[in-house]
């Protein structure tokens, strides 16, 4: 422990000595009034106050574990404080002594910090039986107002002595606690000290004030003593409120780690540490992987059992000096006192290592990984929020490199403009603007015939600026946020009114819609399309979903539900992007499909190399053989437009029939298609006089 100081200069030099005076300051004072002992026995009232006393030491309050290590404020106080005032300081000592051996005993408190809590109360007695003796109380006898004056200011001045001293004294000898998690704290200043023992002191000063009263009440008659039994019930349980209320703003109620605000606390008494010259704490992030599928699948019982199962690992992979919090979720904070990145990574690893592993969970393994990123103060942020989010920048760059452990790279801060993107889309489909978000569509025509039979629909963005910005940018701010529906909804409903504006033009045009994971695991996705459909009288066989392996993956059964509603509704579906998920045979097999998508990654590799010919050549004839459409994406030369019909490809799309373009150039579009058709052209009416149509479009690759 460190001296405390004010203005620098050290108010005890040498603090380490303080716990050994006390005792022996405890010992002397009960030593020298044990005489009194006996003529308090000899008084009824006295055994019916101690018996209370060490009544109230088996019901005093200890904290959820069972342990205590520091000072302990027990209701036995009122008792005890009424003794010193009846029957001088040797009884009071003596009982409050037995009480403490009580609770020490309840709390399994070493026997040292027993001593050190009876010598806190003697010290603390000894000062308020000093100001006992100079004012002379007499409450018994009074019969002036002069005497009432001076006995109310005697024993205040008493209670106010015991509170100052006791306070006093605990700050000076009680160790520092522990954070939730295991992090001991860092020495504090003397204001902290005097701020923590706010509370503290105003139950003290309850508990003393009450002990007058009880004392009045005993000497008229001891069948009135136990009506103090519930005021100082409600003393006791306001105290004991506080405490709880104090820890729980500092615990995660499921683990039992620490939350948030007892992580941002260690923080910044980690900084306020005088040996650290600036050096700051690291900050850990760890995010665990896929939690939600397990909670999802398996019930939000079992994913609490992962989350406990994960805090446990933690707590035990920790090095010495570290905290670990739960800061929500499947998110946790992790402080080291570290301030070298390199050491720093090597903490991070271990503490990966160790939480990374196969757990059981409901009669099934689950295996638990988890993505950590490192942020180190000061060189990473200088404040707590500024270290949060670039750790947390960090971890989903060691999410996106699918590695463990990841240092923040300063640079690779894009949150601030990430989040004004999302407040822009969102703030633009709920005033319905059309120059922000629009929705363009993309032909896709027979390579047979020639003619336009559907359209694609495609987000299309632009900033405040007037600068477009991929869709790919858009869909990666949103989709794990609420706006993804919002949007998704918004294209919906525009795709599905455009059809219906179509088709009553004589066009009869299937239109693709894509969704995303989130999209397909919503309750409401079937219903707001019934909806839509009856609204604009659309068939159901117009429009088409399209949906990626990855989606399917994620957690195929609750996807399953929803295919088998779409299926019923008559909607169509389509696998995009086929090829590049894991499991796409198994696939085709289960999912009742129309179409399946051919990634352009394998169509635009065509005509240069043999293997993507292959690939593209067998999923046609599969796609065949089950009966089912197949689209080629990027088509953008003739060559490729060629061997797709040769190999027996339903459609095309890409940009050698045309880019996404708004709705209103779809119609002429479909009109030049037919009429090449029916010329006879074997080609397609070329991109550049399409986009040269288009004033400002450019054939940008979205």
């Amino acid at each position: 422990m460190t001296p405390l100081a004010v203005g620098g200069l050290p108010l005890i030099r040498r603090p380490a000595m303080v716990p050994a005076v006390l005792t022996l300051t405890g010992v002397v004072l009960a030593a020298v009034t044990l005489a009194q002992v006996p003529l308090a026995m000899e008084k009824t009232p006295f055994w019916v106050m101690t018996f209370l006393a060490l009544a109230a030491a088996t019901v005093t309050y200890l904290p959820a574990s069972g342990k205590a290590t520091g000072a302990v404020i027990s209701p036995s106080l009122v008792f005890t404080f009424a003794i010193l005032l009846c029957w001088e300081l040797g009884p009071a000592i003596v009982v409050q002594t037995l009480a403490v051996a009580v609770i020490a005993i309840r709390a399994r408190q070493p026997w040292r910090d027993a001593v050190l809590g009876a010598a806190r109360y003697a010290a603390a007695f000894g000062a308020a039986y000093l100001v006992l003796l100079v004012g002379e109380p007499d409450p018994f006898h009074t019969v002036t107002s002069a005497d009432l004056i001076n006995d109310t200011l005697a024993v205040a001045g008493a209670a106010l002595a015991f509170v100052a001293v006791y306070g006093w004294l605990v700050m000076v000898t009680q160790p520092r606690t522990a954070h939730a998690g295991g992090r001991a704290q860092p020495p504090e200043s003397l204001r902290e000290r005097l701020t923590n023992m706010r509370d503290p002191a105003v139950h003290l000063g309850a508990l003393t004030m009450l002990s007058p009263v009880l004392a009045v009440t005993g000497h008229v008659s001891l069948g009135f003593v136990p009506l103090v039994i519930m005021p100082l019930y409600a003393v006791e349980r306001m105290a004991r409120l506080s405490t709880e209320r104090q820890r729980a703003a500092l615990t995660d109620p499921l683990t039992g780690l620490g939350n948030r605000a007892s992580l941002q606390s260690a923080y910044t008494e980690a900084l306020a540490e005088p040996l650290r010259h600036g050096q700051g704490p690291t900050l850990l992030l760890l995010d665990l992987d896929g939690f939600k599928y397990v909670n999802d699948s398996l019930g939000h019982e079992t994913g609490d059992q992962l989350l406990t199962a994960v805090a446990e690992r933690l707590r035990g992979g920790l090095p010495t000096g570290a905290l670990v919090a739960r800061l929500g979720g499947d998110e946790f904070g992790v402080l080291l006192d570290e301030s070298d990145a390199d050491r720093a990574l090597l903490a991070a690893q271990r503490i990966s290592a160790a939480v990374n592993g196969p757990v059981r969970l409901s009669g099934l393994e689950v295996e638990v990984t988890a993505a950590v990123g490192v942020a180190v103060s000061p060189q990473h942020g200088e404040d707590f929020a500024t270290l949060m989010r670039h750790a947390d920048i960090a971890m989903y760059e060691a999410k996106r490199d699918n590695v463990c452990v990841a240092l923040y790279r300063p640079g690779t801060d894009r949150h601030p403009q990430r989040l004004a993107l999302l407040d822009q889309v969102r703030h633009a489909i709920v005033t319905e603007d059309r120059e922000r978000i629009a929705v363009h569509y993309q032909p896709q025509a027979d390579l047979v015939s020639g003619r336009i039979v559907g359209v694609e629909a495609l987000l299309r963005w632009t900033d405040p600026t007037g600068r477009p910005v991929s869709p790919a940018t858009v869909i990666s701010v949103v989709e794990h946020t609420p706006v993804m529906h919002q949007l998704t909804d918004r294209i919906i409903d525009d795709a599905v009114a455009q059809a219906g504006r179509w088709r009553a033009a004589g066009l009869d045009l299937r239109t693709s819609v894509n969704v995303s994971i989130r999209d397909l695991f919503r309750d409401d996705l079937v219903a707001r399309l019934r909806d839509r459909l009856a609204e604009h009288r659309v068939p159901a066989r117009l429009v088409q979903l399209e949906i990626t392996e990855s989606a399917l993956m994620a957690d195929p059964a609750r996807a399953m539900r929803t295919i088998d509603q779409l299926r019923d509704l008559g909607v169509g579906l389509a696998l995009d992007d086929f090829g590049t998920g894991f499991s796409s045979l198994q696939h085709l097999r289960m999912i009742p499909l129309d179409e399946i998508k051919i990634d352009r990654s394998f169509v635009s590799g065509m005509t240069s190399d043999q293997h993507d010919s292959a690939i593209v050549s067998s999923v046609i004839a599969l796609a065949g053989t089950l009966g089912l459409r197949t689209v080629a994406e990027g088509i953008e030369d003739a060559q490729t437009r060629r061997q797709l019909r040769a190999a027996g490809c339903s459609l095309m799309q890409g940009y050698l029939l045309s880019p996404a373009v708004p709705a209103e150039r779809i119609p002429q579009l479909v009109a030049d298609a037919a009429a090449a058709s029916l010329a006879g052209a074997d080609e397609p009416a070329e991109t550049s006089t399409l986009v040269s149509a288009l004033p400002g479009q450019q054939a940008a690759r979205w």
